[in-house]
């Protein structure tokens, strides 16, 4: 970016007028900015996790299957709508592909949720598991560990966590955790 000086309109830097790049711009004009645009720093050692830990799982024999969310949200219980946990945005052939493995013989009946911080986010690894079937799906989230209170609460109060598979035509998974305490933000930053 241009220095005050170098600047004809005279616009800060950091100003929206200057910034090649609508996100660094909106970036630049928070203080703390969302938690997408946070994530984005550490996503990429996000995937490389989720994708060692399903090297892990097919090192000892399993199938995986990685998923790879557009966004993630958090949900709050509100009004007529009771749903609470980690909104996940995936890809309409990787949303298929879960599909196919519930209609055949796969049944979810644990997993596993590797949790660490950075930025004030809480950053996970979630891994559905199969080990009748040998069969795990694995996939990346994240949330805002001081907005997801109401979140965390509701999982809490149910003593479980839930986790919604979308697409953009609002097709949906749900996936039940029986314990949300691996989902709560790690007492130390890593």
């Amino acid at each position: 970016m241009s220095e005050d000086a170098d600047d004809p309109d005279g616009a800060p830097e950091g100003s929206f007028e200057d910034a090649d790049d609508p996100a660094a711009a909106f970036e630049q004009s928070t203080e703390l900015p969302g938690a997408n645009l946070r994530a984005m720093e550490f996503w990429d050692e996000v995937v490389a996790d989720m994708e060692a830990t399903a090297a892990e799982y097919e090192a000892d024999g399993w199938e995986t299957l990685q998923l790879h969310p557009g966004d993630v949200t958090t949900r709050t219980p509100d009004g007529d709508d009771d749903r609470f946990g980690l909104d996940v945005l995936v890809p309409g052939d990787e949303f298929e592909a879960v599909e196919d493995l519930l209609a055949g013989e796969v049944a979810f009946g644990s997993y596993e949720a590797f949790t660490a911080m950075a930025d004030g986010l809480v950053l996970l690894v979630v891994a559905m598991e199969d080990a009748t079937e040998q069969v795990a799906v694995l996939y990346p989230a994240y949330y805002d560990a001081e907005d997801a209170s109401e979140m965390l609460e509701a999982a809490e109060r149910a003593g479980e966590m839930r986790t919604y598979l979308r697409t953009l035509k609002n097709d949906r998974i749900e996936f039940t955790h029986e314990d949300p305490e691996p989902f709560a933000p790690p007492t130390s930053e890593e």
